[in-house]
């Protein structure tokens, strides 16, 4: 379970005082459900799935049509993470799950908006924060909103068989990750601020909706800038210092070959200071040396 959406349903279940039988729609595998959220004696955690896992006692239905295996008002909170999408009737799902609530019972729906495609087995739909109000119209919505916290995060694809592959590009993969979330609940009861209004440093991830304010930079007055034109940008930079690190490779080399050149002259004026310190013939050799070298480092 995201961080995200635990902190949504620690709030709500701890100013409720929740507490009782949990179903998780589509738990999948222990490791992935949200059984730990759930400890006991508190709550009683059962999995709704299509097939047995390793979760203990899991419940074999399918949410859209679970009446012979879930009785009504059996569960105090619901709790689906990542499913609806993959539901092909999910106004039948979101039915059966006001029916097998109690009365003052929660349920947390989360699911996706903007997200590539991940068929497991298939990937049916994307919803509104008020799709899913409109689903669970016969329950109170408590909360509703968009979870950005994996806005910006590059998902190119996590499957081995290429599955949930994008096509990658100079941004990476699919770079525009919005979740939705709902929190209702069956009947009336006390009323609860809305973990997005809380100062918990993750509701900072949480909003509204998608509207409200201005943020175009054209409507604003501002210069807009184009990604990819900032990437055509980043491309000519890339170029320009291709050919800098050239001219400074060049430049190390003449520099290198006057340091050479230097040393030499330096070594044939020690010869000559010690050829005419003891007067030998080779004094005169080791002027025209130095002059030589000299001649050279002025090239």
């Amino acid at each position: 379970m995201r961080s995200t959406t635990r902190a949504v349903l620690d709030h709500h279940l701890e100013h409720l005082r929740m507490s009782g039988d949990v179903l998780e729609v589509g738990g999948f595998t222990r490791n992935k459900s949200a059984i730990d959220a759930f400890p006991a004696p508190r709550y009683r955690y059962r999995d709704c799935d299509l097939m047995v896992g390793d979760i203990p006692e899991t419940i074999v239905a399918d949410i859209t049509d679970c009446r012979d295996q879930i009785p009504d008002e059996s569960f105090d909170v619901v709790l689906s993470c990542d499913v609806f999408e993959h539901i092909n009737r999910p106004w039948l799902a979101a039915a059966e799950i006001a029916r097998i609530l109690r009365p003052g019972g929660i349920v947390l729906t989360r699911t996706v908006w903007s997200w590539r495609n991940h068929p497991c087995p298939i990937d049916y739909w994307r919803f509104s924060p008020e799709c899913l109000e409109f689903l669970f119209a016969p329950l109170e919505c408590l909360e509703k909103g968009y979870d950005l916290s994996e806005r910006r995060k590059d998902y190119s694809g996590f499957w081995a068989d290429g599955g949930d592959s994008v096509p990658v590009d100079t941004f990476g993969g699919f770079r525009e990750n919005w979740a939705v979330y709902t929190v209702h609940r069956k009947g009336s009861g006390p009323a609860v601020t809305p973990f997005r209004d809380t100062k918990h440093p993750l509701a900072q991830h949480l909003r509204r909706d998608t509207q409200g304010t201005v943020t175009n930079p054209a409507l604003l007055g501002a210069p807009s800038l184009d990604p990819l034109d900032l990437g055509a940008r980043m491309d000519q930079l890339a170029k320009q210092l291709d050919l800098l690190h050239n001219q400074i490779s060049r430049m190390n080399g003449t520099v290198g070959h006057r340091t050479a050149t230097t040393q030499r002259a330096r070594a044939a004026l020690a010869e000559g200071r010690t050829a005419i310190a003891s007067r030998a013939p080779r004094a005169a050799r080791a002027y025209r040396g130095v002059r030589r070298e000299l001649r050279n480092l002025a090239r």
